[in-house]
């Protein structure tokens, strides 16, 4: 969420004589490191990004330089930490306050990315960030700055002042960091141009929504932005295609405001972003309305560079293709899941129904494909514990790993099949102590095991257990298994199902499953990911990795700028950047070869185009003649 202050709270803003200084009788001022003396090392890999190092000072209530000037104020009980780019007021403790300016520093690459551009003065200024431990914390920051807010949120950015607050506004840590996330967004934006009112507000919280969804993996302190399809809430994946199911909705209702909302905003930059044509064309769209700069009179230029660039009835057809071809993987139910890398983490109280549940929307019939979309985030190794998982076949296999760390011997944790609602098979683990296999939902019957001693002694260590689930022709198999280091422990368990539960089994989604008690469970679905390219070793910020896209932007807004006159080499070497950027390390190594010389012969096709001078010029200089 942002907001522009009325300028009366901007004039009681300006005069305060509090601001920027600290109050009489405060302790002495920390010197405030300059940002080139904290400095952080990120490696960053496509739209993810891994922490190396990071330099974080607690400098009290001196008050960094930032970009809100004069608006940033003192406030009892509330301490500054500076990170590179960010300077973080809050009163939460120190472990927690580096943990928010850790999260920052690795989104803001990516940041970087999506703006096409740094800040200017981001060498000796910071952004300025305030977070309080509770509502009632930061209604007294917010009071000191002579700002009134509802708190109709856990976050705000006031247009103005340069500041993104915060607080947490739920038990979530994934939806506390999506707030940061999503608000630091907004700050970039305020700061680079001065204000968002040049931009839509579809694409004002669209974009901060899209790049906030992210996927945290915090053993390797590694953040995955840009996200479309995980399983946390707020999911806005899922409500919009939900939404477009029961009221379709075209890309244009979209643009022109006839249809709004943060999952519509969501949606719609998700599908520019996911293609590198389309993100081309995009940027090209972005970079000519902050040049614009019409301040809430955006629309009509929008428009005609939406046709430019796009067609907008070409871009109706292709948006509802690609609308039609999508699908979450994921349905939340009940309360209240996290995620941490492939992991998912259930609170095990829900609120509703039996059990705390996210849906998995793969049936084991289906024939799994390879989908960029699906599942969008980094891919763990599968665990030992578990055997190959297969779908589409004749009796097909999935599994999980359960986790009890947190509650070593408490409560029921699992995965469900046959899912119709709160109906469905469960095999689960019950107390780290025996496997439940029960069919009752479906009119079957159930089954047990009660887990050896051996079996409980070989998950001492990890508190972990592998399930693999054969959906067998008259039965479903489950096989478990455990090991911190010794002899695998193997236990196993069959219940009989008839042809009709069975038919059910195979032909309706899956669920994870969690009540009494903190569970973490990591579900192997067959879903066809393919492994991301080594994380450690650092690539271009874009969802393909690719080294050329500053190329193809330029060739892309040469194409825009001479419309009808763009010479066919021109959107020939424009098209081969787009099948390289889809394309596997041999197309790419390829293009890259003859890249100079193809650019060469474009620049000469260029200068005998027959477009009016002006644009030839200017084509020319974006292709660097």
């Amino acid at each position: 969420m942002h907001a522009t202050i009325p300028s009366f709270l901007l004039a009681i803003v300006s005069v305060c004589p509090s601001m920027g200084v600290l109050q009489q009788g405060s302790p002495p001022r920390a010197i405030v490191p300059s940002p080139e003396s904290t400095p952080v090392e990120i490696v960053v890999s496509g739209r993810t990004s891994t922490l190396r190092s990071i330099v974080i000072e607690d400098v009290g209530r001196s008050i960094p330089k930032t970009y809100a000037g004069e608006h940033v104020v003192d406030v009892e009980g509330y301490r500054w930490y500076v990170s590179r780019h960010y300077a973080l007021q809050t009163d939460y403790d120190e472990a927690r306050a580096r943990h928010l300016l850790t999260l920052l520093e690795l989104a803001y690459p990516h940041y970087v990315e999506h703006f096409g551009r740094e800040i200017p003065g981001i060498d000796t200024t910071r952004m300025a960030v305030v977070y309080g431990a509770s509502r009632e914390s930061l209604d007294k920051a917010l009071k000191v700055a002579g700002i009134t807010w509802d708190f109709n949120g856990g976050g705000i950015t006031y247009e103005g002042l340069n500041i993104a607050y915060q607080f947490p506004s739920g038990g979530l840590q994934y939806h506390q960091r999506y707030i940061l996330l999503h608000e630091a967004m907004h700050l970039y934006q305020m700061c680079l141009t001065g204000t968002t009112h040049t931009t839509p507000g579809w694409y004002v919280e669209g974009a901060a929504d899209a790049i906030a969804h992210h996927v945290w993996d915090s053993a390797s302190q590694r953040l995955t932005m840009s996200v479309v399809d995980k399983p946390t809430i707020n999911n806005w994946y899922q409500s919009a295609l939900e939404q477009h199911a029961r009221e379709p909705f075209r890309a244009s209702d979209i643009l022109s405001g006839r249809r709004g909302g943060r999952d519509l905003g969501f949606l719609l930059m998700s599908y520019f972003a996911a293609d590198p044509s389309r993100s081309s064309r995009w940027r090209v769209w972005r970079d000519e309305l902050f040049r614009g700069d019409e301040r809430d009179a955006w629309q009509a230029h929008s428009d005609r560079l939406i046709e430019d660039l796009f067609g907008a009835d070409a871009l109706d057809r292709d948006f509802e293709k690609w609308v039609c071809a999508r699908r979450s993987s994921f349905r939340y139910v009940d309360w209240g899941w996290e995620q941490d890398g492939d992991a998912l983490m259930s609170y095990g109280w829900p609120q509703s129904g039996a059990y705390s549940q996210t849906d998995l929307l793969f049936a084991p019939r289906d024939k799994p494909q390879y989908d960029a979309l699906v599942m969008d985030y980094p891919l763990h190794e599968r665990s030992p514990l578990v055997d190959v998982v297969k779908r589409g076949v004749q009796e097909p296999i999935v599994g999980c790993v359960v986790g009890f760390a947190e509650n070593p011997d408490a409560g029921v944790v699992g995965l469900a099949l046959g899912v119709e609602g709160r109906k469905f098979v469960r095999i689960v683990v019950e107390q780290r102590k025996r496997i439940v296999v029960d069919a009752t939902d479906l009119g079957g019957k159930s089954a047990s095991i009660e887990l050896s001693e051996a079996f409980r002694a070989a998950t001492k260590d990890t508190f972990r257990i592998g399930l693999t689930l054969r959906i067998g022709r008259a039965a479903i198999e489950v096989t478990a298994r455990a090991n911190d280091g010794g002899a695998m422990q193997v236990a196993e368990l069959a219940l009989p199902i008839t042809a009709a539960q069975r038919e059910r089994v195979l032909a309706r989604p899956m669920a994870v499953i969690s009540r009494d008690g903190k569970h973490w469970i990591t579900p192997y679905v067959d879903d066809m990911r393919r492994a991301e390219p080594d994380l450690d070793v650092a690539a271009p910020p874009n969802r393909w990795r690719f080294e050329l896209e500053h190329e193809l932007d330029a060739l892309t807004r040469a194409v825009w700028t001479l419309g009808n006159r763009a010479p066919r080499s021109l959107r020939e070497l424009q098209a081969r950047l787009v099948e390289a950027a889809n394309g596997d390390g041999d197309v790419r190594g390829k293009v890259r070869a003859d890249f100079a010389n193809a650019l060469t012969r474009v620049r000469a096709d260029v200068k005998r185009c027959g477009a009016p001078s002006k644009a030839i010029a200017a084509a020319l200089t974006d292709l660097g003649d």
